[in-house]
């Protein structure tokens, strides 16, 4: 691949003259260009298939951003950002624009960009944003970032489904998921020494639990722990278990999680 041209000294010469056309002449101008399936952004989509023949969507008008590339089970947006439209080190050359609109319409671009990216990461996704000359100067680097993540996720999720995989008895393993805006915070609890029968009573207290069973904690306390108080409206999963005891309820009341779902996983975890 060869080296990366140099963009503030070449690539905006022919945006810097004055522009003969009207704001308004230029508006409609500018809503007639495509806004995707670039060149850049083709070959890239088309080497990426067929380097690593990962299974993805593009264009994806439902997700805010309309990422060029999305991997929605593991939720991984990717933008593949023109260096100039984009605003790429904007602040270095943004004087160079004699005309207004050039400059304020890369501005509006580099705000918008900036505001998806802390939605998308706030609803759970991960983000990539690849600049045109990264992907010009090293395609290789540019897919080793995009693979690299789809592996930590996959990772990530296949290390929570291990820690729910427990087997049925008394109580041996009980973990607590709590679902917020598409993010996963996850606790658990295990019984060092389990009975193949539970030794507590129907509304007694964990004092058998910790003596007899060995048990090292409560899972949904756990979950809250992790979630570092982003709990409110969450939904709480609890795997391995039928009941919470009263502080444990009281302690999702506090945090607001209002809904407990018992012995069933997310909908995300059935994907």
């Amino acid at each position: 691949m060869k080296k990366t041209r140099n963009y503030l000294k070449r690539d905006f010469k022919k945006e810097r003259t004055a522009d003969k056309l009207s704001v308004n002449e230029r508006s409609l101008l500018m809503s007639k260009i495509c806004s995707k399936n670039t060149k850049f952004e083709q070959f890239f989509i088309s080497f990426l298939r067929k380097k690593t023949s990962l299974n993805f969507k593009t264009n994806v008008v439902k997700i805010k951003g309309k990422p060029d590339i999305v991997f929605t089970r593991i939720k991984i947006a990717i933008f593949l950002d023109s260096d100039f439209w984009h605003g790429w080190q904007f602040p270095r050359w943004k004087h160079s624009l004699k005309n207004d609109f050039w400059r304020e319409k890369i501005k509006k671009n580099r705000e918008r960009d900036r505001k998806t990216t802390i939605y998308l990461k706030k609803n759970g996704w991960k983000v990539i944003r690849l600049w045109e000359h990264e992907i010009e100067t090293d395609i290789n680097k540019a897919i080793k970032k995009i693979v690299d993540l789809l592996q930590k996720q996959t990772q990530n999720k296949q290390n929570i489904m291990n820690r729910t995989a427990s087997q049925k008895c008394a109580k041996r393993h009980v973990v607590a998921i709590i679902e917020k805006d598409g993010k996963f915070y996850v606790g658990s609890d295990w019984c060092r020494n389990p009975q193949k029968k539970c030794p507590r009573l129907p509304g007694e207290d964990y004092t058998k639990c910790k003596t007899i069973c060995d048990q090292d904690g409560h899972a949904e306390l756990d979950a809250i722990k992790n979630a570092k108080g982003d709990t409110k409206g969450g939904i709480m999963y609890l795997i391995g278990h039928d009941h919470c005891c009263d502080p444990c309820l009281a302690a999702m009341k506090k945090a607001g999680i209002e809904t407990i779902i018992f012995n069933k996983y997310p909908k995300e975890f059935n994907k």
